[in-house]
């Protein structure tokens, strides 16, 4: 029997998994992806008809910002190795019609290889004495009794549910959750590159909330644009995404003044929290919550100091 099982491979699920083995305890990850990585989620261009078939894009998170010392050691370490790279401190600020200035604000990080490869490296590095990965495996069902926690067949000493609340809700009691928002992400590709922004708040549109350069972001500058729409708005198209592609890219076209050679449009059901709880975790002795809906902001940052909190939380409670 393995000490812990830790639910969701996303950044906080494997901040998680690797605080607990630091301890020297035993962990399964359990994640119903084909792929680690939760909603710091890629996708390779496939069938574009272009010459960017095969490359990667960011789809789910945009970017990410450092002000946590520890998560900002983890970030030096892939600065040092090539898989992050500082991207820009300036955005756009548009309306649904045109760019109307920039505004400043703190370095947002970016990957090359996607943001997905930063969980993959965090993956890579735990022991494999300690750490079992179990993917795709979709856990319905997490059963508390006296002496510890039935998961996916297995018994455990205590359970992590490091994913979105709704989904983390249907496997135990409900906790008091923040609401959680639907976003339609559209990815572009161009036949060249007419636009001048890294990326661009849209406020005040009720189609578009950010558009990032995702040539500007990974590097390569490629004409390949990656929009997020408004919660309203996603809400609207939940049941068939490409419904959503006409007013996205016509706000697009607006924006960039440009048309594309290709598209597509991926419903994210649970994007974000609308808010976040101020603690940084949840851990009763048995079942610990932790995520970007944690720790005071929605953020990637946040999902990682959730994790590794909630880790350090139940070693110390799991040793004693």
């Amino acid at each position: 029997m393995a000490d812990v099982a830790v639910i969701g491979g996303g950044i906080s699920g494997i901040a998680c998994a690797t605080a607990l083995a630091d301890a020297g305890l035993t962990v399964d990850v359990l994640d119903r992806g084909h792929r680690l990585g939760g909603r710091l989620a890629t996708q390779t261009l496939r069938d574009t008809g272009t010459a960017y078939d095969g490359r990667v894009v960011d789809i789910g998170a945009s970017y990410f910002t450092v002000d946590d010392a520890g998560f900002g050691e983890v970030v030096g370490d892939w600065i040092d190795r090539g898989l992050v790279r500082p991207w820009t401190d300036t955005f756009h600020i548009a309306d649904g019609s045109t760019l109307l200035g920039t505004k400043s604000g703190p370095v947002r990080y970016a990957a090359p290889r996607g943001l997905r490869s930063l969980v993959e490296d965090l993956a890579a590095v735990l022991p494999s004495d300690l750490v079992e990965i179990r993917h795709p495996i979709d856990v319905t069902s997490v059963d508390v009794g006296e002496g510890g926690v039935r998961v996916a067949g297995r018994d455990y000493r205590a359970v992590a549910l490091c994913g979105p609340d709704p989904q983390m809700d249907a496997l135990v009691a409900a906790s008091s959750a923040p609401m959680w928002e639907p976003v339609m992400a559209l990815v572009a590709v161009y036949p060249e590159r007419t636009w001048e922004f890294d990326g661009a708040f849209v406020n005040d549109d009720p189609v578009l909330s950010f558009v990032a350069d995702d040539g500007s972001r990974r590097g390569d500058d490629a004409p390949v644009l990656v929009a997020h729409s408004t919660p309203v708005f996603a809400a609207g198209h939940l049941a068939e995404p490409v419904t959503a592609a006409p007013a996205m890219l016509a706000v697009m076209r607006n924006l960039s003044g440009a048309v594309p050679t290709w598209f597509t449009v991926k419903r994210w059901t649970y994007a974000r929290p609308a808010h976040a709880r101020p603690e940084a975790f949840a851990f009763d002795g048995v079942v610990g919550r932790a995520g970007d809906g944690w720790a005071g902001v929605p953020r990637t940052q946040s999902a990682w100091v959730s994790g590794d909190a909630l880790g350090r939380e139940m070693s110390g409670a799991l040793e004693s």
